[in-house]
């Protein structure tokens, strides 16, 4: 067994430095509903569930830190994800979350697979999900979101 001794002071300092250069961006209610696609009272009725309020001074719209939002979305440890995640890693926590329809329209295979094989996946944990109300979602990853973008606007384009 090691003896190493910890520095807690010097991890503080050092989890201080990197929110310094990368601080966490703040959401809104309107933000929430894009990053989770739901509607307002379905974020209304999430943040009652986790007890969640404003992060923001009083008297003001609601705002919430990423950090306490990741916490709801199961990230283990948010702020040691963002603050020592690189570029990318931040880019995906601070993207909005993938619903099933998002998945099968990444799905590489025409037609894509059934919905009830992505929620097999996620219990299996080969596609990390998680159910946040009624909802499963899912943590994209940069691929997904490059892909995702220009599917989305062919999409829009062909409508």
């Amino acid at each position: 067994m090691s003896t190493t001794r910890q520095n807690p002071s010097g991890d503080a300092r050092q989890i201080a430095e990197a929110l310094e250069r990368c601080p966490s961006p703040w959401l809104r209610n309107a933000d929430l509903q894009g990053r989770w696609q739901c509607s307002r009272a379905s974020v209304d009725r999430i943040r009652k569930e986790h007890g969640l309020r404003s992060d923001g001074p009083d008297g003001t719209q609601p705002d919430f830190d990423l950090l306490t939002i990741l916490g709801i979305e199961r990230v283990a440890d948010p702020l040691a994800a963002w603050t020592l995640g690189s570029d990318d890693d931040r880019e995906i926590l601070a993207a909005p979350l993938l619903s099933i329809d998002d998945l099968q329209l990444l799905d590489p295979h025409r037609g894509g697979y059934y919905r009830e094989i992505f929620l097999q996946r996620a219990r299996e944990g080969i596609r990390p999900g998680f159910k946040l109300g009624n909802r499963w979602l899912f943590r994209p990853t940069i691929q997904d979101l490059a892909r995702l973008q220009a599917l989305r606007a062919a999409r829009m384009k062909g409508e």
